[in-house]
């Protein structure tokens, strides 16, 4: 007896009542209407299934509090018209410190390895840099007969030179150059021919579908890397494979970068400290008789504010809600416009022909 008590009571209660099936009458509209709701529901759950199971990035901002010393810097840079012993690799800061690529493997805190290429670009040899008489002091002029004259033979004969490596610098505003030696400016002036094949001199690097007619000065350079901290899925870094092909004259391209600092978190936790940056860029033709050193220059400067990368989805349980909600609502709405659609047929007439199935 209890149990049948609780059992008409629960039956009371119950949203759910059922009709026998000879007192159903089942439509043409009906079945249209289901048939087109069951469609939008399919291709609504579909949606919020990709949308639920994909990962997305949220960024928020945060003054920088990190008090971290340094910054790691890594590239790869090829000048197709310049060879490697005509250029020189120098950092500086705003604190005056100033070091070439010679002190950086003095002081271990760096590394820069060059690659000889031949005129279309190839790579020949590793030609690392030693300047003369152990010196590596870019505001004093050394004139060695041996390294002028190897210098003299690279320009004349179109070869070209890859630099990369890394370094790690102040975590200041400072600047990264590449730029001819003072040294490789008096071998060109020692001789006509030179002197010609150093500003004026063509040669095509792999480029002939873009500038079928372009002319490759010393200054020309690929950027084929450039990169601020470890490395990171998503991370901007816009000046990479950047081209760049002097303007009828040689000259300097300077690059003004906005370094970002960027906390990046995975979906799985795992936290990396890099950074992110902006580039604007100037170019400065140099004419004959100017005094400048062609090249490029990279400098940049650091954003007080760290932006956090966190990386997540909404899940599974987020995605059975929304199903669930997708097909309850798609069902409500069927469901009021077949009441609607069976009213407005009843109340057209009895004389009024019904469609049954």
């Amino acid at each position: 007896m209890a149990i049948r008590k609780v059992s008409n009571r629960l039956a009371r209660i119950s949203a759910y009542s059922h009709v026998e099936d000879h007192l159903r009458e089942k439509t043409v509209y009906g079945g249209i209407l289901s048939l087109v709701g069951g469609l939008i529901a399919l291709w609504l759950v579909v949606s919020e299934a990709v949308r639920c199971l994909s990962y997305g990035v949220r960024e928020d901002m945060s003054v920088d509090l990190s008090r971290e010393e340094t910054m790691h810097i890594r590239f790869n840079v090829t000048f197709p018209a310049l060879p490697c012993r005509s250029l020189r690799v120098t950092t500086g800061d705003l604190s005056g410190n100033f070091e070439t690529e010679g002190l950086l493997k003095s002081a271990h805190d760096g590394e820069v390895h060059k690659w000889r290429l031949d005129p279309n670009g190839k790579r020949l040899e590793r030609q690392e840099y030693l300047a003369p008489r152990g010196s590596d002091n870019p505001f004093v002029l050394y004139l060695d007969y041996e390294d002028m004259n190897e210098m003299r033979n690279e320009i004349v004969g179109h070869y070209g030179c890859n630099i990369h490596g890394w370094m790690d610098v102040k975590r200041i505003g400072g600047n990264l150059a590449f730029l001819v030696r003072q040294e490789a400016i008096l071998a060109s002036q020692d001789d006509i021919g030179t002197m010609e094949a150093l500003l004026s001199r063509h040669m095509h690097h792999g480029l002939e579908k873009d500038h079928p007619h372009a002319v490759l000065l010393n200054a020309s350079h690929i950027i084929h890397m450039l990169r601020f901290g470890p490395s990171y899925s998503g991370q901007i870094r816009p000046l990479e494979n950047t081209r760049r092909i002097d303007r009828k004259a040689t000259g300097i391209d300077k690059y003004f970068v906005k370094v970002v600092p960027v906390t990046h978190k995975s979906f799985w936790g795992r936290e990396t400290h890099s950074e992110d940056y902006s580039v604007t860029e100037y170019y400065q033709s140099i004419t004959l008789g100017q005094n400048a050193l062609p090249g490029f220059i990279v400098m940049y400067d650091l954003w007080p504010i760290r932006v956090t990368k966190s990386v997540s989805r909404l899940g599974l349980l987020h995605f059975m809600v929304r199903a669930c909600a997708v097909g309850g609502g798609i069902w409500t709405v069927t469901n009021i416009t077949n009441r609607l659609v069976h009213s407005t047929l009843k109340s057209l007439g009895p004389n009024k022909r019904k469609h049954k199935l």
